[in-house]
């Protein structure tokens, strides 16, 4: 099966077992992109990649104030 139809195989698996609730269509393809990689991995032995710092809406905001701060701070 080619990669993308596995992605898609898979979407639409967790698309049904959410319930068929629209509007996540993304959510459910980078769900199943995450587990057609895990997959492929585990089958090909290659090892893991060390997961990257995931920046929330929040802490992006806490760092844009923190750093407001510290040029009001040197003026």
């Amino acid at each position: 099966m080619k990669l993308h139809e596995e992605i898609e195989t898979i979407a639409y698996e967790i698309w049904e077992k959410s319930g068929w609730v629209h509007g996540r269509d993304l959510e459910h393809w980078f769900e199943a992109e995450r587990i057609v990689k895990e997959r492929y991995v585990i089958e090909t032995g290659e090892k893991k990649k060390p997961k990257e710092e995931k920046k929330t809406v929040k802490s992006v905001k806490k760092s844009v104030k923190t750093q407001k701060r510290k040029k009001s701070e040197e003026s």
